[in-house]
């Protein structure tokens, strides 16, 4: 390969601190008819605009603008799924762009959101609002700070603000001060689910062929089928016995393990429901349980929990009591990273119904007393959040995988890396659903006449998937990730090539950590490089039978982000997934380089 280093500068170009003075006030605070409180300001909508939205790691969205009535919610973001960090920005085609952005805000059920004014969207209400709780005083103020930014630029350069806004924050300070362990070793993940003859092998073998330290997110080790009968984990479905002696053979083999456990959902239609469940499930505004049946075979309603559930967290701390004692270094938590927040409109809790801050504060407590009963064992929840990040060590992500459950079609949308941008180092990231076979795992505790017959050639049919899957998430600084990886998957002809670039890239990551892993994100600039449309399977953990759709999405052979290292060393990550050897271009605002990448590598450019 023959890469040629153009130029560099020097240092970063400066965040210019005169965006922060030409700061844009919001209106008056006012009370809504449902009784929220908000404030908001218009900003001029400039050409074909698009809005940054604060979903998971960050997502880029285009609209048709001519559409849009006056008033109507272009977007509208609360915490957990639809607000991971608190701030929504207008991404304007030329002039200044917005940024709305809440301070001190990520105990508050709070929201952003974006408006039309006026028909076809010539301006854009940016609001910022507070969900009280029964009886909270009406202020003219809200209960954190919130502020209007100009700037010029894109994602990236709202990312930098956000990050200078926060940097003074207690929660960021105490994430970055703490110790990661084995976590910080890890090379490559794997989302496995079922026993440990099922989930243990195919890790070995590739933590042999590797030789790279690697971790298990282990899902379904339970005897109750996935989505159903929660909280009622233990015991083990293949035995105490057999568990504990599977986790003792992780342990010998260096593994980091951690098993799945649902810390905010209890089964509406199980019998242990009676036994409190009613007592401590989430209320909405209308009277009725925020509940879902993810399982399509048993339709069980799963139900969210408040914070003020003490018999709902016994039993999981019971649970984690039970599980972490075999051997495991950490423990997931699924769903109170992105669900655990908002408001509770219960009469019968400890809390005033409504908002305010009482949802997050009372989760964080629950998960303070995991943390003091699990003394070094690290937890672990699912996407983004800044409410919780000074808790879970580590967060799983789906978001690499995004074009996968866009439900087919072409996908006009991006994600892109704010969150790592702002946070990268405080908290560690892992996960995608790149499946190399193609195939989801099955329980087999659901019907058989349900499971899928007829398999396909996926990878075949899909080349491109699960490289790209693979890769976004390494380039965004998450550790790599495998979804239902199986033993025979590491011979079968079809994914040879699959598993090569798989082992790859635990190597490339591992050895390149002290970016990767502790690193700061630096300006992305300018790739020029071929781009490709890929096709992506559309098939999840509960597609039905036969039923699949496509998505589609152009997007460029090579993927790539800049670094610097604490010690100071900067560094372009490139990686080209086609099956192609590629040519590149880059230019930022430290560095030019281009040259040709092989097929299916990686590459590392130090400047």
């Amino acid at each position: 390969m023959n890469i040629v280093k153009i130029s560099t500068a020097a240092t970063l170009l400066p965040l210019a601190c005169a965006l922060f003075a030409a700061e844009i006030p919001l209106g008056e605070v006012e009370c809504l008819e449902n009784g929220d409180w908000s404030a908001s300001v218009a900003v001029e909508r400039r050409g074909n605009a698009k809005m940054l939205i604060p979903h998971s790691v960050g997502e880029i969205r285009p609209y048709d603008w001519e559409k849009f009535t006056d008033g109507k919610i272009i977007v509208r973001c609360n915490p957990g799924w639809g607000m991971t960090y608190r701030m929504l920005a207008l991404l304007n085609e030329f002039g200044d762009s917005y940024a709305i952005i809440q301070k001190g805000a990520r105990f508050h059920a709070s929201f952003l959101s974006a408006k039309a004014k006026g028909d076809g969207a010539k301006e854009i209400i940016l609001e910022s609002g507070y969900v009280p709780v029964k009886g909270e005083k009406f202020s003219r103020a809200l209960p954190f700070k919130s502020m209007v930014i100009p700037f010029k630029g894109g994602w990236f350069e709202a990312a930098e603000i956000y990050k200078k806004i926060v940097a003074d924050e207690q929660y960021l300070q105490d994430a970055r001060a703490r110790n990661f362990g084995q976590l910080e070793n890890v090379g490559f993940w794997f989302w496995n689910r079922r026993t440990s003859d099922i989930v243990i092998p195919p890790i070995e073998k590739f933590a042999a062929d590797s030789g790279v330290p690697v971790a298990l997110d282990w899902y379904w080790w339970h005897d109750i089928p996935y989505d159903t009968s929660y909280p009622n984990y233990w015991p083990p479905r293949e035995g105490v016995e057999s568990f504990r002696k599977a986790v003792k053979k992780l342990n010998s083999l260096g593994i980091y393990a951690q098993t799945y456990i649902n810390g905010l959902s209890w089964d509406m239609d199980d019998p242990s429901w009676k036994e409190g469940g009613e007592r401590c499930g989430k209320i909405n505004r209308e009277g009725k349980f925020v509940a879902t049946a993810w399982n399509r075979f048993s339709k069980h309603r799963l139900a969210e929990m408040c914070g003020d559930s003490e018999k709902f967290q016994q039993h999981i701390r019971k649970a984690v009591r039970s599980v972490v004692p075999c051997g495991f270094q950490g423990q997931y938590l699924d769903q109170i990273g992105n669900s655990a927040y908002g408001g509770c409109w219960a009469t019968n809790h400890t809390h005033a119904p409504g908002g305010g801050d009482h949802m997050v504060r009372n989760f964080r407590k629950y998960l303070r007393k995991v943390q003091s009963e699990n003394p070094g064992v690290h937890l672990s929840s699912e996407d983004c959040n800044e409410s919780y990040m000074d808790i879970f060590d580590s967060f799983i992500l789906t978001s690499p995988s995004y074009e996968r459950f866009n439900g087919g079609g072409k996908v006009d949308f991006e994600k892109v890396p704010v969150f790592p941008a702002v946070y990268h180092g405080a908290v560690v990231l892992f996960g995608n659903f790149a499946t190399m076979s193609g195939i989801p795992a099955w329980d087999p505790k659901w019907p058989d006449s349900e499971k899928w017959t007829d398999e396909k050639d996926w990878p075949t049919l899909f080349p491109d998937q699960f490289p790209v899957e693979l890769s976004r998430g390494v380039i965004w600084g998450a550790q790599p990730c495998a979804h239902n990886f199986r033993i025979e998957d590491a011979s079968n002809p079809s994914c040879a090539k699959l598993y090569a670039f798989m082992i790859d890239t635990a190597r490339f990551y591992h050895a390149n950590r002290d970016f990767l892993l502790k690193g700061e994100m630096l300006h992305p600039g300018k790739m020029s490089c071929a781009k490709k449309t890929v096709e992506f399977l559309n098939r999840g953990t509960y597609s039905k039978k036969g039923e699949y759709s496509v998505a589609t999405h152009e997007l460029p052979v090579v993927f790539y982000s800049i670094w610097k290292s604490p010690s100071g060393k900067r560094a372009v990550i490139l990686v080209n997934w086609s099956c192609n050897e590629e040519k590149f271009a880059l230019k930022t605002r430290d560095v030019s380089c281009e040259g040709v990448i092989p097929a299916l590598s990686w590459k590392k450019v130090e400047f």
